[in-house]
């Protein structure tokens, strides 16, 4: 039978510089399952050494090394944690014991790896810590456990999965002598129930207590009593034989649920820290969210009030840029307007008739804009009745001298709470403007009373305004052609369309026909569906923008995160290895630590999106004009760009801790 245990021609060597050192050289030694072996030797001997390359910490420069006959040499580090897991338990001198977790949470940690139940795990593990007298003090941290208790703590650990082979380096040594006795009995009784037991001392008494003792000086075996003649290898107790695994998706479970605990057991543990490392993303988050959400409310009140104001319209204007020199264009006649009402798509045409003149009322006189209104008009121009009456059909048939104002000009016209209506206001001209002049047309008499029916405002909810720069007065536009232009021929209209057809098929049949009636193109109109579309995308890639900048802040925010993770892995490393050295692997030790980085970055976007729900709260409260909304789909894009942040900020801490070396970690305080 071959032994559990074979080195042959193993060497272990270190380079300081370019001086090449020899830990362990040409060591051959043969273990048999259940033997009690003692490694001695002085400092320096090469004890350590040997012990972790016989415990799977540690590669040989050199040589073969054989478990139970498979090449341990030749294996990667996630198939030295496989061997670990299975085959061996640790005791240390210093006991290694994770302190966030309990007596039974420390015991119950190589099951972790090795994928048994929760249940199974904590049956065992209370059994084990029951039969080493800590029953009553399993739940206590091992901070509270006496040096001979945190080593039978370490004990239970190392006979978790099985045990079958336990490597005590240096037991004895941080205890007294009563509980260094009682240690090597336990250690002897584990080797009666078949446990392989290598012990690692520089002390001969302790020594004796093995049944084979193997003595090192500088990195050679010295000597080596050999296996006891009598030696038989004793069956394994049932209560430590391996508990068996679960499915490969309850290891996954448990890989994940002790990657979080480990998370939130160390963000509370640095509760300063982790609060000033969530404050980086808090305010990148809120930052992102909270541009978003105002450019989302700004833009979405512009393109309202926009879109609504350039829907379903037509300009048509008199001239074009591209008329031959000495061409003029020709103004638009009632049969060519009535033309284009005809027109499929239409549904209504307004033709745009203004005059800048002076308005008087009382002693108070102001530059307005008198206006030609239609029925239309109010939509067309985005205005709403605040006041009063609108325009009716008997004021278009009679050409009455009525009016309704705008708020500008009611400030002009009258002091601050005195009564608009039925004031009379006299329309003066300022000059009297050419034929082709649109904007004064030739005016008909000295002064024209009219009499105010209603008053008008804005309809944009506040955020944009499309009123003059002038206060405007609206009166009929049978009036306005009676009294102020008596021309009958337009030099602009708006088509209104009823949607029946697409904006772009009925522009087409409006420049087809006026260009039949006119014999030339001397006229322009823009299809207001396309502008909006252009102003949609400019809104767009500002918000663009504006949100790159605000995921600046998140950027600094990440790079916080992951210069904390790095100097959590610096402080955390003799955690690590623990936890490889009870079989943790690599992927293992990189799920920890991204794991805790996404759960730092997502609470960090938590608080970030909270205030930016209380910061649009504020200015909610603060004014009516724009309402800002942290939606649900913010907070969801919040955490997803958080868990991103985390893992993309974690993932060169997490690499850092997995390819720490066991042997390394574990000798770092």
């Amino acid at each position: 039978m071959h032994p559990l245990i074979e080195l042959r021609g193993v060497g272990r060597h270190y380079r300081l510089g370019a001086i090449d050192v020899p830990a362990l050289d040409d060591i051959n030694l043969s273990i048999q399952a259940g033997e009690f072996v003692a490694i001695i030797g002085q400092s320096g001997s090469g004890k350590s050494t040997l012990m972790n390359v016989l415990g799977c910490l540690d590669n040989p420069t050199v040589g073969q090394f054989l478990i139970d006959g498979q090449d341990a040499s030749q294996l990667g580090p996630d198939e030295l944690a496989g061997l670990r897991r299975e085959r061996f338990g640790f005791i240390f001198q210093r006991y290694h014991l994770l302190p966030h977790m309990d007596a039974r949470g420390n015991a119950a940690l190589p099951a972790v790896y090795a994928g048994a139940s929760g249940k199974a795990r904590r049956e065992r593990a209370e059994a084990l810590l029951t039969r080493l007298g800590l029953g009553e003090r399993m739940h206590h941290k091992p901070n509270e456990l006496s040096g001979g208790q945190q080593q039978r703590v370490s004990i239970a650990r190392s006979l978790m999965n099985g045990g079958q082979i336990i490597l005590a380096d240096e037991p004895t040594g941080a205890l007294d002598s009563q509980s260094g006795t009682e240690m090597l009995a336990l250690l002897r009784e584990l080797n009666e129930r078949g446990h392989t037991i290598i012990l690692v001392t520089h002390d001969a008494h302790v020594a004796a207590h093995a049944r084979r003792i193997i003595e090192l000086r500088d990195g050679k075996v010295l000597k080596d009593s050999g296996t006891p003649s009598d030696h038989q290898v004793p069956s394994f107790s049932s209560e430590t034989a391996a508990l068996p695994q679960g499915s490969w998706w309850g290891r996954q479970q448990m890989q994940w649920r002790e990657a979080l605990q480990s998370a939130g057991q160390s963000l509370r543990g640095n509760r300063l820290r982790t609060a000033l490392s969530m404050l980086g993303i808090s305010i990148g988050i809120a930052a992102v969210v909270s541009i978003l959400a105002l450019t989302s409310a700004a833009r979405g009140s512009i393109e309202k009030d926009v879109g609504s104001f350039l829907s379903g319209r037509i300009p048509v204007f008199k001239g074009n840029s591209t008329l031959p020199p000495g061409t003029q264009a020709k103004s638009f006649r009632p049969s060519e307007i009535e033309a284009i009402r005809a027109l499929p798509g239409v549904k209504a045409v307004t033709v745009e008739r203004e005059a800048q003149l002076t308005a008087r009322q009382g002693s108070r006189d102001a530059m307005v804009t008198v206006l030609g209104s239609e029925p239309q008009t109010l939509a067309a121009r985005k205005l709403k009745l605040v006041e009063g009456r609108y325009l009716n059909a008997m004021d278009y048939a009679n050409s009455s001298l009525v009016a309704v104002i705008d708020e500008k000009a009611r400030k002009s016209l009258f002091k601050p709470g005195e009564a608009a209506l039925g004031r009379t206001v006299l329309l003066t001209p300022q000059a009297t403007g050419t034929e082709g002049n649109a904007l004064t047309p030739p005016a008909v008499g000295v002064a024209l009373p009219v009499t105010i029916v209603g008053v008008v405002g804005q309809d944009t909810g506040g955020a944009v305004s499309f009123g003059a720069w002038l206060g405007q007065i609206l009166i009929p536009h049978t009036t306005f052609g009676r009294k102020l232009d008596v021309r009958v021929d337009a030099d602009r209209f708006n088509v209104l369309l009823d949607f029946s057809l697409p904006p772009e098929e009925v522009q087409k049949q409006l420049t087809y026909r006026l260009k039949a009636l006119h014999g030339i193109e001397d006229f322009e109109s823009w299809n207001a569906a396309d502008e909006f579309k252009k102003f949609q995308q400019i809104t767009g890639a500002m918000a663009l923008l504006f949100a790159g900048v605000g995921a600046i802040s998140l950027l600094v925010g990440g790079v916080g995160v992951m210069n904390i993770m790095l100097v959590s892995v610096s402080e955390r490393t003799r955690e690590i290895g623990i936890r490889m050295a009870v079989g943790a692997r690599q992927a293992d030790v990189r799920l920890q630590f991204l794991v805790e980085a996404v759960v730092l970055c997502c609470l960090g976007g938590l608080v970030g999106v909270l205030l930016s729900w209380l910061g649009a709260q504020g200015i909610n409260a603060a004014q009516q004009s724009l309402k800002v909304e942290v939606s649900w789909a913010a907070l969801g894009v919040a955490f997803a760009v958080s868990s991103f942040v985390g893992l993309v900020f974690g993932t060169l801490p997490a690499r850092r801790a997995a390819a720490l070396s066991p042997v390394d970690a574990l000798a770092r305080e």
